[in-house]
């Protein structure tokens, strides 16, 4: 069965992704192009969390409320999602993201709910988009975590170093598209750090895909993706 295995290959990306971290990239599968859709400019908010340092003083437990935006481009196979009007090679997609986090240190349950939503295909280099109508939710049946570590003290060719306490971050979401008749089952995986003061944003790599609905293929996705997200505590 489709779901069962692209829920074991999802899994298995996981401690990958979030040892990798940001990738200090705002690009979408490689893809250039604007992208119509989203609640503001990507780049320019990609680009101003990138810039803030990895967080040092992670706390020991969290709860805030974060609100971004991804941007994932199609790197491989196509989709009926995005009709006719787009070149699925060539889409890239843009939505807004609302994630809330409640942890506490040595926390094993999942400490992240939220949303995916406004989302918008666009054929890079092009105007034509088209709207995606549903919204992807926080996976609980699928991995994830929160982990704070502690980097000790120390003196470096006779600097001190203080303690460093980092932060990074597993999670996925998924749900159904849509757009007109076409539909389409999207899971996304979400990995990185937390940036700034107070893990105050988090920023990195997104990837997954999209299934159609009725395509009885049996590749994992009809339309792999990647890209990256950025988030903002409230």
């Amino acid at each position: 069965m489709k779901h069962a295995r692209l829920s074991i290959v999802i899994a298995s990306l996981g401690v990958a992704t979030v040892l990798s971290g940001c990738n200090g990239s705002s690009s979408a599968g490689g893809l250039a192009g604007g992208v119509v859709g989203g609640g503001q400019d990507f780049e320019t908010a990609f680009n101003a969390v990138s810039q803030k340092a990895p967080t040092s003083d992670m706390p020991t437990s969290l709860k805030a409320s974060y609100e971004g935006q991804m941007k994932v481009g199609v790197n491989s196979g196509s989709a009926q999602i995005f009709g006719t009007d787009i070149d699925a090679n060539s889409a890239e997609i843009i939505g807004d993201l609302a994630v809330d986090v409640d942890w506490t240190d040595g926390q094993t349950t999942n400490p992240f709910t939220g949303t995916a939503s406004n989302i918008v295909a666009t054929e890079a280099g092009t105007s034509n988009s088209v709207k995606l109508d549903g919204t992807l939710t926080v996976d609980q049946g699928l991995p994830a975590s929160l982990s704070r570590t502690t980097i000790p003290a120390q003196v470096v060719a006779g600097v001190n170093i203080p303690e460093q306490n980092t932060g990074a971050m597993l999670f996925h979401m998924s749900g159904r598209l849509s757009s007109g008749k076409n539909e389409g089952d999207a899971t996304l995986q979400f990995g990185g750090n937390f940036m700034g003061p107070g893990a105050e944003s988090m920023l990195g790599p997104v990837s997954g895909g999209i299934n159609d609905v009725n395509n009885p293929s049996p590749q994992i996705f009809d339309a792999g993706v990647g890209g990256t997200f950025y988030a903002n505590k409230k």
